[in-house]
């Protein structure tokens, strides 16, 4: 289901839960998911409606590899296949990155199930977020960059 991009709300010093510079979707969660993971599509589906419906742990170590990201859980918990889950596919909010990351960290697809990597130049994934703190405990206030 959509939700609307217009800005709603230009309070400043708001919290992130209440921040209306984000933009969440709904989708179905194609297997095991928790709050702050990275998701991608779920290309492997059978029924192509499905590509485009179900989302998975990014991954880019994975068979098959995971890496069409379309945004950060963002309902809290964890979450079987099935569960409809909401997802921030532009904006603000909280996400699980790699301990290296750094305010203004640019962040790709990683090779740990739901963890963002810090990009490098070698890396053939694209930019999907930028960090605007550094990481405590592999958790970090990011920017998602709209894919989907």
């Amino acid at each position: 289901m959509a939700t609307s991009t217009l800005v709603q709300d230009l309070t400043a010093g708001r919290d992130i839960a209440v921040s209306a510079r984000r933009q969440v979707e709904t989708f179905i969660a194609g297997g095991t998911v928790a709050g702050k993971d990275f998701v991608a599509l779920k290309l492997n589906e059978s029924a192509d409606g499905n590509k485009a419906l179900k989302v998975v742990r990014a991954d880019n170590n994975s068979s098959p590899v995971h890496q069409a990201i379309v945004g950060v859980v963002l309902t809290a918990g964890t979450h079987a296949a099935g569960d409809r889950i909401e997802v921030v596919v532009a904006g603000i909010c909280e996400a699980n990155v790699d301990s290296a990351t750094d305010v203004g960290s640019p962040l790709c697809c990683g090779a740990t199930a739901g963890q963002a990597d810090v990009y490098e130049a070698s890396f053939l994934h694209p930019i999907v977020a930028i960090s605007a703190e550094a990481d405590s405990t592999n958790v970090a206030t990011v920017f998602m960059i709209k894919q989907f």
